[in-house]
């Protein structure tokens, strides 16, 4: 009896950390960007070169710009035009088609190696790039070059409708972002052991 319960209660706990680490954001950014001097954000338009790197429907697009706008703008971000933001934000829904995704990165100068910082590492953030999956990229505009990263699995399903899927989104968006390092410069974040706190 007591073996039973026992051995009820782990299967009850693997299932519960499982459930939770399945939708959570992967998230890894540069650490010698500074973080607390970002005031403003501005998404690349359907014109530029990001418009034509993946296949995706105005209604998906629509959405995930969407979600964006509004969780920057619930984090204190403001909207600007591209030229005067202190950061750009690009982002890529995972498909079967990976050479998208290499067409992407190279468009945002992602450097897995250069995104150090963070409570996940590289290594990490590419075993979640899966198809399903948003990613969201922070790009310096000076260099050009991506500085923070993060992956959310959408968990779309075939009979979603598309308010089912605007809620999807928006939660991802709203998950990645609880990972920005917020109005800190990086070595803020860091104790006495180097550590992330």
């Amino acid at each position: 009896m007591i073996n039973s319960r026992l051995l009820s209660c782990v299967v009850l706990l693997i299932s519960l950390v499982s459930c939770s680490s399945i939708n959570s954001a992967t998230t890894s950014f540069r650490d010698g960007f500074d973080f607390s001097s970002v005031e403003s954000y501005s998404t690349y338009g359907r014109n530029s070169a990001f418009g034509d790197l993946q296949n995706l429907n105005d209604t998906i697009r629509n959405t995930i710009e969407l979600a964006i706008e509004q969780g920057f703008d619930e984090n204190g971000f403001r909207y600007k035009i591209s030229e005067n933001a202190d950061v750009m934000i690009a982002y890529h829904l995972l498909n079967q088609n990976f050479a998208e995704l290499n067409k992407y990165n190279q468009q945002v100068k992602y450097c897995g190696y250069c995104l150090n910082a963070g409570k996940n590492s590289r290594v990490e953030l590419e075993t979640k790039l899966r198809p399903g999956s948003l990613i969201l990229d922070i790009i310096d505009p000076k260099s050009q070059r991506t500085v923070w990263r993060s992956v959310y699995p959408l968990g779309f399903k075939a009979q979603d409708n598309s308010q089912e899927m605007q809620k999807k989104i928006s939660n991802a968006v709203d998950n990645m972002l609880r990972d920005y390092p917020r109005g800190q410069n990086i070595s803020q974040v860091l104790n006495d052991k180097g550590e992330f706190v």
